[in-house]
């Protein structure tokens, strides 16, 4: 059947309420052609269950059409916005069949506001002073700012995923295009003190374990194997190797005066064969150089986390008899 065009001034996504204001008749916004990701809401791209994070931002972006002022994204979805790494499994789901099911959007308002229950959303009620909400200076979404995201966070993740959002958060920038940090610790630390916000004792003692200089969620996992659960003093992280005050290299965590370092392997390491001829010529830079370098994989850090600390112990030690 033959379907009259949109006109050129609403393109997708678009509100029923613009649509109907631009003369387009209700029965053209029922067709089959169009998808309802929300109530009032239509657009010409249907969900892709096989995409994770850019799901959420074309959910938001259509959202947003239709999103009261008062209203603004929180929790997981802030941390999909704000790029911030968190579990897989808080933006989709498998369901029985095993299809991917995607999670609703976190949309907060602030009491004594009602919380949305519109579908495809999960409204949040949150006391007013218990976060802040800034608008993105790209698209003008509204959100809560870094540090009350990590600490609304409290209620849904792990301490051990609370500190890898922290050090995603607060990382300095290591080259001149790297992005500022999204948050400071201080500002981490002032939204861990508001209130009895559910998950506060995760969070505040996550804290303690944030730093600065962490690259990647696995290296925060790495250091806090070996110094929260193996005692191990705690190595410097991304240490640069100069030669001539040239940095040639970073190691990902290092004990520099034992000149021993851990280098995490992600599969990607033994998969891409230019990567893993390049990870062999730098190893032999670094041996060159006077460096041990310990190579670490993601079973280190969950099957093998014992062995792995045994192991890491096992070198400090020796080294430091040998040179004692």
């Amino acid at each position: 059947m033959h379907r009259s065009p949109l006109p050129d001034g609403i393109p997708a996504p678009f509100s029923v309420a613009d649509a109907r204001s631009a003369g387009v008749p209700a029965s053209r916004l029922r067709a089959s052609d169009l998808h309802a990701p929300f109530r009032g809401m239509r657009t010409f791209h249907a969900e892709d269950p096989d995409d994770a994070p850019g799901s959420v931002f074309r959910r938001v972006q259509e959202y947003a059409e239709v999103m009261p002022a008062s209203q603004f994204f929180c929790l997981a979805t802030a941390c999909v916005l704000w790029r911030a790494p968190i579990p897989p499994g808080l933006m989709r789901r498998r369901d029985a069949s095993g299809a991917f099911v995607e999670s609703p959007l976190d949309v907060g308002v602030f009491l004594p506001d009602r919380a949305s229950r519109t579908r495809g959303v999960r409204g949040r009620s949150i006391a007013p002073g218990w976060a802040d909400v800034v608008t993105a200076p790209v698209d003008g979404i509204r959100l809560t700012s870094p540090a009350s995201t990590w600490a609304m966070m409290g209620q849904v993740l792990s301490e051990d995923e609370l500190v890898i959002l922290g050090d995603a958060l607060v990382r300095m920038p290591q080259r001149d295009a790297d992005p500022p940090p999204l948050a400071t610790v201080d500002e981490l630390r002032r939204a861990a003190e508001v209130g009895r916000r559910p998950g506060v004792l995760r969070i505040r003692e996550a804290l303690p374990f944030i730093r600065t200089r962490s690259w990647s969620p696995q290296e925060t996992r790495m250091r806090l194997v070996l110094v929260r659960d193996g005692g191990l003093p705690e190595p410097e992280l991304n240490w640069p190797v100069l030669v001539d005050r040239a940095v040639v290299a970073n190691i990902d965590l290092a004990y520099p005066d034992l000149m021993l370092g851990l280098e995490y392997d992600g599969e990607h390491h033994m998969t891409d064969a230019a990567q893993w001829a390049k990870d062999i010529r730098r190893l032999e830079m670094l041996a060159d150089l006077g460096w041990s370098i310990m190579r670490v994989t993601k079973r280190d850090l969950d099957s093998l986390r014992g062995p792995f600390i045994a192991r890491v112990r096992s070198r400090v030690l020796g080294i430091r008899r040998r040179s004692s």
